[in-house]
């Protein structure tokens, strides 16, 4: 494999795809949905997976004869408890049962020299491991994709991952079928041959089901020609109206110039954002918030249910409209999120997706958001 010789458009979109927009729980339905209407092959990328009604759905195909490929990232795996004993435990099931799972490499960011890099992907319980991987893997590249793949034919991205605290959390993502769908392929193999996996001959195979225009978004560090980050400050910049951000990351500098800038050129800046801290994350946005109000724009925060991260209720969309165009992923609005991590997104001008898609945002924005984060010690530093 030749990655250099791995492209996708960076800015045409291709015709003759259908679109739909799928809130939390329809991301979930489709997806299996589309699995059980699988025939020949299931290609599956997750940051994280440990739910076992999905494992056993993906052993059944698999026993049907369909060609079932997995790849998650290996900080998933890295945690201690019973989270992390579940998601070990899911892995090795789904391989001893005819699915083929590979775990994604550990690549660092920057030159430096790292238990890590020595210690791959060892899966370690103790809290002193668990510390050491949560100061470390901001410095290594994720694969962050969330996405399913069902015969080369059609496909759910969106940003929801396959666990149990990941179903609480208010997400979104879009049903693509269509011819866009062989670009997803394409990168699905250099995925899978990356991350270890045996090679497979690829096949473009997607049909043309509709006339609606979509564009395959991709961020990788060691993709050239990715095209996340371009096509979300492309929209910021020519947005003429509006510009509506559901973040469950809002840090990318870059991208908050452009917001402020659409902002004092006239166009409508609506912004809401996942106020969650935890003793492994610490929430940027809140510095963020200062940014943007500093220049008029006046964000609201997503009303959690609960400040318990363990019960895992954030706003954890990553949705972009700027008036006629959507952009919707797992790719968070950060640099790392648009540049660095293995992403994967969907950007689209079908008017009745871009439609549901603010109508989304907009039933958010009025009934579950608030200009104060509720009950909540913020700290700026």
């Amino acid at each position: 494999m030749n990655i250099q010789k791995i492209d996708i458009s960076r800015s045409n979109y291709k015709s003759s795809n259908r679109l739909k927009f799928l809130n939390s729980e329809e991301v979930i339905s489709t997806e299996v949905d589309i699995i059980l209407k699988a025939k020949e092959t299931i290609h599956i990328a997750k940051y994280s997976f440990n739910s076992m009604l999905l494992a056993n759905l993906l052993v059944q195909k698999a026993r049907e004869g369909v060609k079932v490929r997995v790849v998650i990232d290996p900080f998933s795996l890295i945690s201690g408890g019973k989270e992390w004993e579940k998601r070990k435990y899911v892995v090795e099931y789904l391989k001893s049962n005819g699915v083929e799972v590979q775990i994604f490499p550990v690549v660092p960011v920057r030159n430096f020299v790292s238990p890590m890099e020595t210690n791959t992907y060892v899966l370690q319980s103790d809290n002193e491991s668990k510390q050491e991987d949560y100061e470390t893997k901001n410095n290594y590249q994720l694969m962050h994709a969330k996405y399913v793949s069902v015969d080369g034919k059609r496909a759910v991205i969106s940003g929801v991952n396959w666990s149990d605290n990941s179903f609480k959390n208010t997400d979104a993502g879009i049903f693509v079928e269509g011819k866009v769908i062989d670009d997803l392929e394409k990168f699905f193999w250099v995925l899978f041959k990356k991350s270890g996996g045996t090679d497979f001959e690829y096949i473009p195979r997607a049909e043309e089901v509709g006339n609606s225009n979509a564009s395959l978004l991709v961020a990788d560090k060691d993709i050239p020609n990715t095209n996340y980050a371009e096509a979300v400050y492309n929209a910021v910049k020519n947005a003429q109206k509006m510009i509506h951000v559901s973040a469950f990351v809002l840090s990318d500098p870059y991208l908050i110039k452009l917001l402020i800038e659409a902002h004092n050129r006239g166009v409508e800046v609506k912004v809401i954002m996942d106020p969650n801290n935890s003793p492994s994350y610490t929430n940027p946005n809140y510095n963020t918030e200062k940014k943007l109000k500093e220049a008029g724009i006046i964000p609201r925060w997503y009303k959690v249910q609960s400040y318990n991260t363990s019960l895992g209720n954030f706003l954890h969309t990553k949705m972009l409209i700027a008036d006629n165009t959507l952009i919707i992923g797992s790719g968070n609005f950060s640099y790392r999120g648009l540049r660095i991590n293995h992403e994967v997104g969907i950007q689209t001008d079908d008017p009745n997706t871009v439609s549901e898609a603010i109508k989304y945002f907009l039933k958010i924005w009025k009934e579950n958001t608030t200009i104060v984060p509720m009950n909540y010690d913020v700290n700026y530093s």
